[in-house]
């Protein structure tokens, strides 16, 4: 699994053939912290982020998204899909903000935007209406999805307006940047970290190492994943 690691490693810092939205100029540091991160599996604080899935699944899916990066919208609309069918009831997907502001302009509005439909409980709706409308992230289209999925418009307008979200979108991007993610997708299964839009065989692949490992550890021995 190391080396699997370390491959998608270089191919991110070696460009955008993984599918990989860059916030910079990515180097050795940058690949050096990852390699780190990959090593220690130490589980991010996901308290308060929404997620889908079993509050005690032995595996924890975290992505780091922003809702204009087109690989962030592929890994949704392909690998997501797939990967959520075949472990349904086993993994805890989680979603937490990477806007990318250098070179996506409306990332960070979108991001507080659907952290104030999450507020209504109707984050994963809205979430998946950011990527489908991805070239309409203006504060006037993100009102008008509001309305479009029924949430309250006064309490959103509101939210989206005052700016309350915005220190809850720069914590995660802190969190992130602290362990190394430099671009959109990246995740981290049970602190295994996974860089760039890969399709769902690869995927999986990681997801049942990481459930036989969890399951291993508490003493269940391996996991079926079929």
């Amino acid at each position: 699994m190391g080396k699997i690691v370390l491959f998608l490693i270089a191919g991110a810092v070696g460009g955008f053939a993984l599918g990989f939205s860059v916030r910079g100029p990515v180097g050795v540091k940058a690949s050096d912290e990852l390699t780190a991160r990959a090593a220690s599996r130490t589980p991010f604080a996901i308290a308060g982020r929404p997620y889908q899935g079993p509050d005690d699944a032995l595996v924890e899916f975290v992505e780091f998204t922003d809702y204009e990066c087109p690989f962030c919208r592929r890994f949704r609309e392909t690998t997501y899909p797939e990967i959520r069918r075949r472990f349904e009831g086993r993994v805890k997907w989680v979603v937490r903000n990477y806007p990318l502001s250098q070179i996506h302009a409306n990332a960070q509005l979108a991001a507080e935007a659907a952290e104030c439909a999450l507020d209504q409980d109707r984050f994963w709706e809205y979430h998946d209406l950011l990527f489908e409308r991805y070239d309409r992230l203006g504060r006037a289209d993100l009102k008008s999805h509001a309305r479009e999925l029924g949430l309250d418009e006064d309490q959103f307008d509101r939210c989206l307006d005052s700016g309350d979200k915005r220190a809850v979108v720069q914590n995660d991007l802190r969190d992130g940047f602290r362990f190394g993610v430099t671009g959109t997708p990246t995740f981290f299964i049970n602190g295994q970290v996974v860089v760039g839009a890969q399709g769902p065989e690869l995927v999986s692949a990681f997801i049942e190492v990481a459930l036989e490992e969890a399951a291993a550890a508490s003493g269940g021995g391996l996991v079926s994943t079929e």
